[in-house]
Order: structure tokens, then sequence, then C-alpha cells
């Protein structure tokens, strides 16, 4: 099975159409993502993770490698 980071960094990719990976480590705020695409995002990271992060959890995520490190 593929690893968190790989399995989050196809997520981005598909779903914010973010394909450099060391964007992992870029500031949220500063994706340029739109809030539709971000509960989007959300919603699918819940479903593929088994997880019920809520949109308040996932804002306190810095960068994408933080929401990686707390899925690990």
């Amino acid at each position: 099975m593929a690893s968190v980071e790989e399995r989050i960094g196809a997520l981005v990719e598909k779903h914010l159409g973010i394909s450099d990976r060391s964007q992992l480590d870029a500031n949220v705020s500063d994706l340029g993502v739109n809030s539709i695409d971000s509960v989007n995002f959300l919603k699918t990271v819940n479903e593929e993770f088994g997880v019920d992060l809520s949109p308040e959890q996932a804002a306190g995520f810095g960068t994408l490698r933080d929401l990686i490190n707390h899925l690990s």
C-alpha cells in the first residue's frame, strides 16, 4: 500500500490540481484553494483514511505535511 504522503499527494493532485509535491510543505492558505474545494478535499480525506476530521480540525493544520503527520 502507498504511504500516507503518496496517498495525500495523489488526492491533492486530483482534487486540488496541485501536482508539485514541494507544496506539501507550503502554508495551506498560500495554495490558493477555494473553500468549496477544501471541503470536498476534506470529505475525500475522511473517506480515504476512515477518519472524521472536522473543518475546524483541518483548519488547524498549517501545511499539508501537518495533515500527513496527523494521519501517519
